[in-house]
């Protein structure tokens, strides 16, 4: 009872963690220019978050002039298939969109061989809209709940370092800063040449801590 009322008291907040799980910024590895990304879990598997992320590196690193960090931008989409599920076959539910989008800028730069630190920016958007039937909108605590419309933006400040651990391995940590909301989230993740998998920590989320398996291609 206590995590329902705390989503329904904050629905976008509760949302968005789970769009932050399919984020991807972290920086192309050294020597690739585009990359690919879908989250299977827990975003696909079970929240039906079907997503896509892409990479595009527009300078590597030392190119223009020694010292010259490289950079990438990213961005992804998501859109909720449960959501357009719930409005074919429910008797109540009149109308449902679940979807969100991000973007950003990643730079890096070598400290050593066998470290690397990154750093930038993104901007993040979700929007949610739930729209019950006349007289089948549901009650909670006393409450009859027509709909709700919410959303969430922030701007973020995104910091980490990686270490490789073989060819096309790596370990990841990651902080990443709300501007708006002043909340800091963090992520430690083990890269494999086609999978991700790693903890995300929300230490004001409904859920702290969210284990991750997401499927990757760079070229």
């Amino acid at each position: 009872m206590q995590i329902a009322g705390e989503i329904m008291a904050n629905p976008a907040a509760f949302f968005y963690d789970f769009q932050q799980d399919l984020e991807a910024t972290t920086p192309l590895p050294p020597g690739k220019r585009f990359g690919f990304q879908t989250s299977l879990f827990p975003t696909t598997i079970p929240m039906t978050y079907t997503n896509v992320s892409l990479k595009a590196r527009l300078h590597g690193e030392g190119r223009i002039a020694p010292g010259v960090p490289q950079l990438d931008i990213v961005g992804g989409y998501w859109n909720m298939l449960a959501a357009k599920m719930a409005t074919k076959d429910s008797a109540s539910i009149d109308n449902a969109k679940f979807g969100g989008y991000y973007m950003g800028a990643i730079m890096s730069s070598s400290v050593s061989p066998r470290v690397r630190t990154f750093w930038g920016y993104k901007r993040s958007q979700l929007k949610a809209r739930l729209d019950f039937k006349e007289g089948e909108q549901p009650e909670f605590l006393g409450t009859t709940i027509n709909s709700f419309d919410t959303g969430f933006k922030d701007d973020f400040f995104i910091a980490g370092i990686e270490t490789p651990k073989g060819i096309g391995k790596l370990w990841s940590i990651q902080l990443n800063y709300g501007l708006k909301t002043q909340t800091i989230s963090s992520k430690v993740s083990w890269y494999g040449k086609i999978f991700e998998l790693g903890l995300n920590i929300y230490p004001e989320g409904v859920l702290v801590v969210h284990p991750v398996w997401n499927f990757h291609l760079n070229f």
